[in-house]
């Protein structure tokens, strides 16, 4: 791994996972309270003009991201994922999960996500766009994103998709959060992020974070 993240003060980082803490275990998903923890300081760390949550499902991650930017008064999240039962499905997965997101009501999760927004008063720094990554990056300047965090469609084609349309996004020096890189299907889209030039700061084992040289 290559030169460590700058560490914050600890007040700041009590403060933020108070925040998280506060936040997020009511809600749909995974993002642990020490990963959401971690994602608001990183939103910090890197000074994040914009992040971006690829996969928001119930919002654990977006909320966390958007409690960084609360921190630094300023700055947004945008917040893509379609809520969407095709989209779930796309790609090739594991029939457990495929089995599970097809009987997912992906409407109820939004709507669930949205209240979040509205409960924890995220939504100021939050912009949703309900479509698929690859319509949502058209929006999206070069060069503009400060933090990613990838934890959509996990199969092979569309993980790695993502990065190759992602990519050019990310502002030099920018951060890119990958979930679930234990994973089989991951491997590829991590494979490519390192020929793309991004490099390892800090591996969690299920998680990752890359650095855009």
């Amino acid at each position: 791994m290559s030169e460590p993240l700058p560490t914050l003060p600890e007040a700041i980082r009590a403060g933020l996972r108070a925040r998280v803490e506060r936040a997020i275990p009511p809600l749909h998903g995974w993002t642990s309270v020490d990963k959401g923890a971690r994602m608001a300081e990183l939103v910090v760390v890197a000074g994040s003009r914009r992040s971006v949550e690829l996969g928001v499902f119930g919002g654990r991650g977006t909320i966390s991201l958007a409690i960084g930017h609360e921190a630094r008064g300023e700055g947004e999240v945008l917040a893509v994922d379609p809520w969407e039962r095709a989209a779930s499905l796309d790609g090739e997965n594991a029939p457990e999960n495929d089995d599970w997101w097809g009987r997912l009501d992906h409407d109820e999760i939004f709507r669930s996500f949205v209240q979040a927004l509205a409960d924890t008063g995220a939504g100021r720094w939050c912009r949703v766009l309900r479509e698929r990554s690859a319509d949502a990056v058209r929006r999206v300047a070069d060069g503009s994103v400060d933090v990613l965090h990838q934890d959509s469609n996990h199969s092979e084609a569309i993980s790695t998709a993502e990065v190759e349309q992602w990519t050019p996004k990310i502002a030099p020096g920018g951060l890119w959060i990958a979930d679930d890189t234990d994973w089989a299907t991951t491997q590829r889209a991590q494979a490519r992020l390192a020929e793309l030039g991004f490099e390892v700061v800090e591996d969690r084992v299920s998680w990752k974070v890359y650095r855009r040289r």
